[in-house]
């Protein structure tokens, strides 16, 4: 089944918010899981890849990975996890 662009969208911003209430205790906001999944998809810092607001620049594709990294996320702390700290050093690495 083809999911349009829109209904993506609207499952990004959702997933962002529910992975705060499944991660209470890592005290990480909306824009954090945004940044895991974004980094992950993009293989770098994501606003070096492509402009602000991420969401208005992914690709059909892109969208659909940053998405399915999310939904991931909801059942896989150690992926969470481990895509965080690959985020953070492409940051480290800039």
């Amino acid at each position: 089944m083809t999911v349009d662009k829109n209904t993506l969208t609207s499952r990004y911003f959702s997933l962002a918010k529910k992975l705060e209430s499944v991660y209470p205790k890592l005290q990480f906001r909306d824009h954090c899981f945004w940044r895991i999944a974004l980094d992950n998809t993009l293989k770098g810092k994501w606003d070096e890849v492509i402009d602000r607001p991420a969401y208005k620049h992914l690709s059909k594709q892109q969208l659909e990975q940053v998405v399915h990294w999310m939904e991931r996320y909801e059942k896989d702390e150690r992926l969470l996890q481990l895509h965080n700290t690959r985020s953070i050093s492409f940051r480290k690495a800039r």
